[in-house]
């Protein structure tokens, strides 16, 4: 079985789980634990996963129960420690690439990820 694929459904998380053996995408809500979906194919798992969210948020809506706040957000920067040598590797390939070191590490980390996914 594959790991997990996040998605972003309203700001809350998803996860969408493959069972290769069956063809079905289960579908959980971090944020929401009792809702339970999924489909026997991508698209379905996410039409489900849709209808199931905006079912619950009526429904919470209806009798005054707070929506919980998405515990997971992004503002697309975050601090790494790095040894030195790896730093002074780094700057140096961004210098010569003619790029930051900001756009040289984004590119690899994009390119790592693009590899795991091809695996």
């Amino acid at each position: 079985m594959r790991k997990a694929k996040r998605e972003n459904l309203l700001g809350y998380e998803i996860k969408i789980i493959p069972d290769k053996e069956s063809g079905y995408f289960a579908v959980r809500f971090p944020d929401f634990p009792n809702i339970i979906t999924g489909g026997y194919d991508f698209r379905e798992a996410i039409k489900n996963a849709q209808e199931a969210l905006d079912l619950t948020i009526e429904t919470m809506g209806k009798h005054e129960i707070p929506l919980p706040k998405p515990k997971m957000r992004f503002s697309g920067q975050f601090n790494v420690r790095v040894p030195k040598d790896l730093h002074r590797e780094l700057v140096r390939r961004a210098e010569e690439e003619g790029v930051s070191l900001n756009a040289l590490v984004t590119y690899l980390l994009s390119q790592s990820i693009k590899l795991e996914k091809a695996a």
